[in-house]
């Protein structure tokens, strides 16, 4: 017979571990970063980590437990240190579900958490995972392996008052290195490079200290940041060579009658590759993170609301939001690691993000152009050619600043090199680029048509005018082509074509489009092609021989719709 009077309850396999703890974790530095976390609410000031081979320790001189808080908070599944009655401390605490102590079940075999609170004997136990399996398969309870007294004084030192010490032995995952670590840490914790004076909180890998040193590589490589609401003094001076910088003040918005404000930054490298954490493999890459007083929320925000424009592979940042910490409202994943999606006011804030994402994009290309670097070649209303054009040109000219750098010493004579480097005109490029196309057009067009140098007449006087500067031209270059030292193999392919400018291909074209001509032209001298090349000859010498050319030119009709020419290459029928 049923017994009616148990009451009815919730009951929690071991298995719930497995979840919340060995699956919910990353990789082994966010398992690091989850033990810092629990360092800082327990208000410790130091965390020392040591790195060796297959295992990690982890202390801290935090306030520490005795044998209760171990059992009923530390060992207790879901106790939200928020809740601790005895916390004093003004730090907003970062901990609030109570499962990120199950990190630890998932980088290692064993694992020894050892304790001392003020006033009470030091307490401590062993997992050991192995052991946990079984009881997780078998649904039973898993008991701490105990620690003798003489075990536990060996391993807190004697001149620690209180803290915490965490020991992982036969690490199941690769270790990053030392410097990976810090670097990681440094990017996950910077807010400690920036507290209140009454505070103090210094993490340490291998007895060095981390540092705003540790994002030294990530800063140099910064090229542009965009301040939220006011600018970081303290930050900006960590930018030696910042490129550009802007504040965007629009960064409050209302939800549900409260003023929420969005702090923070974005930046932008040089490269994409600068995004990446030398060392980790490909592991770590800088992003747009989500902060909520001080503590990471969410990584990579920006994929929320991506555009998938070039400029979003550039960019790292942290966006704070401290309106998201709610008593009453948990707005955060079990991972503690990203933010509930369909949450009212997580969407109004990706609607205040993709206006700020939308200043961002629109500063981007022009300040890349402005510093000679690549920038978007859909952006704008500029021709993707003459991008393509700049682009390239402004590459060639770093590589000749570089060689500049390294082989003048003279600095008056380097900076007036580098001056005129600088100023060298774009109008050149562009216009020699369309007369050269232009020209190889008309040879193209000359050859389908057939036009060979035996279809010259040569008794004719007007035939005889177009090929007599060809055979000059080509008895000149031959002359010369044979004092060469490659025995002119210069041209990759000999025509009568080649040693005529588009002033001779023009009244090739002219001529033949005449004579052909199903009706004859009523002017039998008409030189329609021929005529605009020749206005345009005084131009294309100078631009040839890069003699700096005028706006006026760049300004030019003729030259400005140059490609209208192909139009008058149609057959008349």
């Amino acid at each position: 017979m049923e017994n009616q009077e148990k009451p009815l309850q919730f009951e929690f396999s071991l298995e719930t571990l497995n979840h919340l703890g060995r699956g919910l974790y990353r990789s082994f530095a966010t398992v690091i970063a989850e033990a810092i976390s629990n360092s800082w609410d327990a208000e410790a000031t130091k965390v020392e980590i040591t790195v060796g081979r297959g295992t990690l320790v982890v202390e801290d001189n935090g306030k520490g437990m005795n044998r209760e808080d171990f059992q009923d908070k530390f060992l207790k599944v879901g106790y939200s240190r928020r809740l601790d009655k005895d916390n004093k401390s003004k730090r907003n605490v970062i901990g609030r579900k109570g499962i990120g102590k199950l990190a630890m079940l998932s980088i290692s075999e064993k694992v020894t958490i050892i304790s001392k609170r003020k006033g009470y004997d030091i307490v401590g136990g062993k997992i050991d995972n192995a052991k946990l399996d079984d009881k997780i398969k078998s649904d039973g309870k898993y008991n701490l392996g105990e620690m003798s007294d003489t075990e536990k004084l060996k391993l807190f030192s004697k001149t620690k008052r209180l803290g915490t010490k965490i020991i992982f032995e036969k690490i199941k995952t690769n270790l990053n290195s030392e410097e990976v670590i810090r670097r990681y840490l440094a990017t996950q914790f910077n807010f400690i490079f920036s507290q209140r004076r009454h505070d103090k909180f210094q993490i340490f890998v291998n007895g060095k200290k981390i540092s705003e040193k540790d994002l030294r590589e990530l800063d140099d490589n910064t090229q542009f940041i965009w301040f939220l609401g006011k600018e970081d003094s303290q930050r900006r001076r960590r930018y030696k060579k910042l490129d550009e910088s802007k504040t965007i003040k629009e960064h409050l918005f209302k939800f549900e009658g409260k003023n929420i404000e969005i702090k923070g930054f974005i930046a932008s490298v040089k490269l994409p590759r600068n995004l990446l954490l030398r060392g980790s493999g490909g592991d770590f890459k800088a992003s747009v993170n989500l902060f909520c007083n001080g503590r990471l929320r969410q990584e990579d925000l920006f994929k929320e609301i991506s555009r998938k424009e070039l400029p979003e592979e550039y960019l790292y940042g942290e966006v704070h939001v401290d309106g998201f910490e709610d008593d009453e409202v948990d707005r955060f994943t079990s991972a503690r690691e990203g933010i509930i999606k369909d949450d009212p006011l997580y969407q109004a804030f990706l609607k205040e993000l993709r206006k700020i994402l939308a200043i961002v994009l629109s500063d981007w290309s022009p300040w890349r152009r402005t510093h000679k670097d690549e920038g978007d070649i859909n952006a704008g209303t500029q021709p993707k050619y003459q991008i393509r054009l700049e682009d390239s040109q402004n590459w060639r000219e770093k590589d000749f600043e570089e060689k500049l750098n390294a082989t003048i010493s003279d600095k008056a004579m380097k900076d007036s090199l580098k001056e005129k480097l600088r100023n060298l005109s774009f109008n050149n490029t562009l216009i020699y680029q369309d007369l050269f196309i232009l020209e190889n057009i008309f040879r193209e067009y000359i050859k389908i048509k057939k036009i060979e140098e035996a279809s010259f007449d040569v008794t004719d006087p007007e035939q005889k005018e177009i090929l007599d500067p060809i055979k000059n031209t080509r008895g000149l270059r031959q002359v010369g082509e044979a004092t060469h030292a490659l025995k002119g193999k210069i041209v990759k392919q000999e025509n009568y074509l080649n040693y005529t400018d588009l002033q001779g291909l023009a009244a090739i074209v002219d001529f033949f489009a005449r004579l052909r001509a199903t009706k004859p032209s009523p002017r039998k001298h008409r030189k329609e092609l021929y005529s605009d090349a020749t206005e345009i000859t005084p131009v294309r010498n100078p631009v040839m021989h890069t003699n700096e050319i005028t706006e006026e030119v760049m300004r030019w009709q003729k030259i400005k719709n140059v490609i209208d020419y192909i139009d008058r290459l149609k057959d008349k029928k």
